[in-house]
């Protein structure tokens, strides 16, 4: 069994998700029209954690002393603002979030498809953090519904307390069919009894309704 949260709670977490995922998605596509792919490469650049409601999105590099801030990517106007931060040092909250995303790739035992994206949040029920490693496709008429991994990591952001697979299998939904744009799509859940909170997330990702069939 997976660890389980009320609907109220599911609800939350997976409208959270979505906020952080697009914002990491704009801000990577900001930074990345200022610098190439290559030069980040060479920075050492190496992921990001998103900070107050999605408004900061901050790139993590490798630095002498650990990990820093390489750049800040700011919405505060509304659209994304590329900074270099003046102070690149990162608090115990942002290396303890940054820390439970690198937990988050690396609980990753059977790969869905060639790119995964991390989400990182307050665990609703405690001082620590659940951390998302959720598969991913380039493709906008894919649904990836299956191959994401829940962890309950430490506050410190250290030790993976709980792995949770959120599917049994790699399940991918189109949404069209012979030319036509499908209304809904339907996928059979065996993981839960209420969906589970990546139902939320890919339902408001892709502006479709999910339907869930569960036991």
């Amino acid at each position: 069994p997976i660890r389980q949260f009320d609907l109220p709670t599911i609800q939350k977490l997976g409208h959270d998700m979505y906020v952080q995922d697009q914002a990491a998605w704009h801000a990577t596509d900001a930074l990345q029209a200022l610098h190439s792919v290559a030069e980040l490469q060479k920075e050492k650049v190496h992921g990001w954690i998103v900070e107050a409601d999605g408004r900061l999105v901050r790139f993590i590099r490798d630095g002498e002393g650990g990990p820093e801030a390489a750049y800040d990517i700011n919405y505060a106007s509304g659209k994304p603002v590329v900074s270099v931060p003046q102070d690149r040092h990162l608090s115990d909250t942002e290396k303890a979030q940054h820390s439970a995303s690198l937990l988050a790739i690396k609980s990753i035992t059977q790969r869905c498809g060639e790119n995964y994206n991390t989400v990182v949040l307050r665990d609703p029920e405690g001082d620590g953090w659940l951390a998302w490693a959720l598969a991913a496709t380039l493709n906008p008429d894919r649904i990836m519904m299956g191959g994401h991994i829940r962890l309950t990591v430490s506050a410190d952001g250290t030790a993976v307390i709980r792995r949770d697979a959120l599917s049994r299998s790699c399940t991918i939904l189109g949404k069209s069919e012979g030319g036509r744009q499908a209304d809904s799509v339907l996928i059979t859940q065996l993981v839960s009894d209420i969906p589970v909170e990546t139902a939320v997330f890919k339902s408001l990702e892709h502006r479709i309704p999910i339907f869930i069939s569960t036991p």
